[in-house]
Order: C-alpha cells, then structure tokens, then sequence
C-alpha cells in the first residue's frame, strides 16, 4: 500500500455512466419514433389548415400535377412548415435541445459528446439539409433513406450523423 493518502474528492477509477454516450443511454427506436410522431402530429394540423388556404388561394393560376406547380408548391409549403416548426420548437430545440415530442417522450438531441448543440448549427446542419430535399419533387425520398438509417447499430439516421448528434433518453 502507498504512503499516499486517499483523496476523497478525486475522480473514481471506474468510467462513470455509459460508455456509449457519456452519462445518458441513447434513446431507445421506439421513443424517437414517438417524438416523432408526436411532432407530426402537432404540425400536421396548422400545415394542414395552410395547404388548404394556400391550395384556394393558387387554385385556377398554377398546374398542381404539373412540375412547375408541384415545385411551386412544395417551396411554398416548405417554408410555411419550416416557419411553423421554429415557431412551435424553436425555443425548446435553443435551450433543451428538444422539441415538443421529445420532451413528451423524455428524450434530447446533444452533440456526440453529450453536450448542449448550440441552435444555430442544429438547425443548419440537422434540419435544414432535410428540409431543402423535401420541397424538390422526388429527391424528397432521400428522407426515407435518412429516416432508415436509425436501424443501424448506433440508432443514428443521416441527419444525426451530418449534424455530430445523437438522441439520449431522459428517463
């Protein structure tokens, strides 16, 4: 034994928490697909109320089957939905790093060292990419491949990997 007294206060030995994400396990497939969802939800109703206002108000001026009117169309709605999503998580996604589902569903986006995603590069790097895809007619199904992704051994999608983020569960 050494002559050297045991500090009390020194770091144990032993790594703290979970090896995989620091201190928080990674949310669990069915919690991210329930934010989500949950997500979908919320927004599904004003988008809804939107696209029909919208639709009226272009109906007779632009082809929606045609290419022009679908792009027309989906840069239309994109923004709007883009608009809503800050306006219903923006505060929450800047100082919790959640979003309404997540935080229903008790789980938080962090960088992939566990800390705080600052907003600006969360939304940038996690969202905006993903946005842009879904308003051009048919590279929109880029989504899906992201959204598959999650079936991977590290429960990331594409945007978690773009970002450096990953989903950590609460509970």
């Amino acid at each position: 034994m050494s002559n050297v007294p045991k500090n009390p206060y020194a770091s144990p030995n032993a790594p703290a928490g979970n090896q995989q994400t620091g201190t928080r396990p990674l949310a669990s497939r069915t919690d991210r697909f329930l934010g989500a969802f949950i997500d979908g939800l919320i927004m599904g109703v004003p988008a809804a109320v939107l696209g029909f206002i919208i639709g009226m108000m272009l109906a007779g001026t632009i082809d929606p089957d045609s290419l022009t009117g679908n792009l027309i169309f989906n840069l239309i709605g994109g923004f709007f939905g883009i608009a809503i999503f800050l306006a219903v998580n923006g505060f929450l996604l800047a100082t919790r790093g959640q979003t309404v589902g997540k935080t229903i569903v008790k789980t938080q986006i962090v960088a992939d060292d566990g800390s705080m995603m600052p907003f600006g590069p969360l939304i940038l790097k996690r969202y905006l990419p993903f946005w842009i895809l879904g308003m051009i007619p048919y590279l929109g199904l880029l989504n899906l491949v992201n959204v598959l992704m999650i079936f991977r051994e590290s429960h990331k999608c594409l945007h978690d990997e773009i970002a450096g983020t990953k989903v950590i569960s609460l509970k």
